[in-house]
């Protein structure tokens, strides 16, 4: 399930800050159910493509205010809606890639940088 393998990945290269934890790692620790931990005690989430298609913009709100964000699993074009999320909130946007997916759905106005 790339849920549990992208915290995982994150955690191991750093994205994730120490002390800072998702959802379903808060529920572990705590011995409760991931619906019994609060919003306010979560840094960290990960996000996949299938569930940016079923977002609201509360959903979005409330992603884009964790300090450890992750998307997994994403398409092209849900990328672009992830950047455009950003940039509504003033951010400025790179995005990393190989280069075979991504870059014939991007516009210029973000920085690419391709991987091999």
């Amino acid at each position: 399930m790339p849920f549990y393998s992208a915290a995982a990945i994150a955690r191991q290269v750093n994205i994730f800050l120490p002390g800072h934890f998702t959802r379903a790692e808060l529920a572990q620790l705590k011995g409760v159910a991931p619906e019994e931990v609060d919003e306010d005690e979560i840094d960290a989430v990960v996000v996949t493509g299938p569930e940016i298609d079923r977002f609201t913009e509360a959903d979005w709100a409330r992603v884009l205010s964790k300090d450890d964000i992750v998307f997994a699993r994403t398409t092209p074009q849900q990328k672009l809606i992830i950047v455009e999320h950003l940039q509504a909130m003033g951010h400025v946007v790179a995005a990393t890639g190989d280069g075979v997916n991504g870059h014939t759905h991007t516009p210029q106005r973000i920085g690419m940088i391709f991987m091999n």
